[in-house]
């Protein structure tokens, strides 16, 4: 009984081995990174996610890279956020001589289309900078309302900011 719980046992971590493996790596050997990120609406224009903040669905993002500060585009991929405003970009390889930025569309949707002055982020796409992981995380994204809404005043307040000014 116990010799065939270790059967069973290796047999299924060689499997798992073998799926994590294979999910890192595309068939040719090349790195496949994935860049995760979140779109928002700001009816605050705190130019940072409150509770009021809204996530946005359907929202376009592109990823380029380019060759240092040149606008030799090197690389270019598309996504869209899906209803919780979260979006992923699958990246063939390594792009470590390159400058890569996702940049939300700057249509926004609907109500929510004023854009912010953190309208792009850069992202590193190596893994020659210290983490093994093949995912990487943008900072979010937004648009903004141009109407303020009723209620960003007790948001305000919650979050202490009416007290630096004192």
């Amino acid at each position: 009984m116990a010799r065939s719980f270790v059967v069973v046992a290796i047999i299924v971590s060689t499997f798992c081995f073998s799926s994590v493996l294979a999910a890192r790596k595309a068939p040719t050997g090349v790195e496949i990174f994935s860049v995760v990120g979140k779109i928002y609406c700001d009816p605050c224009h705190f130019e940072f996610e409150s509770r009021l903040s809204q996530p946005l669905e359907g929202v376009k993002v592109t990823l380029k890279c380019r060759k240092g500060d040149s606008n030799n585009v090197t690389y270019v991929k598309e996504s869209r956020t899906d209803i919780n405003g979260v979006y992923k970009i699958n990246v063939d390889g390594d792009h470590e001589e390159e400058v890569c930025e996702v940049n939300a569309d700057a249509t926004g949707k609907g109500a929510c289309s004023q854009v912010m002055a953190n309208k792009s982020d850069r992202i590193v796409l190596t893994k020659n900078m210290g983490v093994s992981s093949l995912v990487r995380f943008v900072n979010p994204l937004g648009f903004m309302t141009q109407a303020i809404d009723s209620q960003c005043g007790n948001v305000f307040s919650e979050l202490g900011l009416d007290k630096l000014d004192d």
